[in-house]
């Protein structure tokens, strides 16, 4: 995904649906400002390591490859989790 203009929000898609956000985090001291990401996978809520889902990078690109690395672990996390496996 390349980087886009500021102010440019995006989502992260799996199969039809958000799993998370990546946002331009405006109006900030730091320079570059940092892009925010946030996974928001609701199937996933409430799963060991959800309390860690959010953060900041430098780079558009960088949040959403980081927003998915961290789903994609919660996914692993999960269907370990689950009854039977």
């Amino acid at each position: 995904m390349p980087d886009s203009a500021p102010g440019t929000d995006g989502v992260a898609l799996f199969e039809g649906r958000v799993i998370g956000r990546v946002r331009l985090l405006a109006e900030g001291p730091q320079d570059p400002e940092p892009w925010l990401w946030s996974g928001t996978d609701p199937d996933l809520a409430g799963l060991p390591g959800w309390a860690n889902t959010s953060g900041e990078m430098p780079s558009r690109r960088q949040a959403m490859a980081r927003l998915i690395e961290r789903w994609q672990e919660l996914r692993r996390v999960s269907a370990a989790h689950r009854p039977g496996s």
